[in-house]
């Protein structure tokens, strides 16, 4: 993502996807962001047009104006992960997004 912001979660990423070992109930999201306002964490199933099928997980608001760190704690309600993550970063301005793979295995 621009503006030096970066994604990671409480998993190791590897490419483009993190893979979250079966039978996990919660993964941390954090996202590292300037001169954002708010991140919306959209969870989308893999595949081509898909994105009417999105499912809005939470969303982080920054507290204060040196306020750069946002996270959401998910607790997964799927038995099995193959999705993506949607992360957009809003500022005044500007939305930039960027996009996680999750698997389970």
């Amino acid at each position: 993502m621009p503006y030096g912001q970066s994604i990671y979660t409480d998993d190791p990423k590897e490419g483009t996807g993190v893979q979250i070992p079966k039978g996990t109930k919660k993964i941390t999201f954090h996202v590292e962001a300037e001169n954002t306002e708010t991140i919306l964490f959209w969870l989308i199933p893999t595949g081509t047009l898909t994105w009417t099928e999105r499912k809005l997980i939470g969303y982080d608001i920054r507290e204060n104006q040196t306020d750069n760190n946002f996270t959401l704690t998910w607790n997964i309600d799927k038995p099995n992960l193959n999705d993506h993550l949607h992360v957009q970063a809003i500022g005044e301005e500007i939305v930039e997004q960027d996009i996680i793979n999750l698997y389970m295995e």
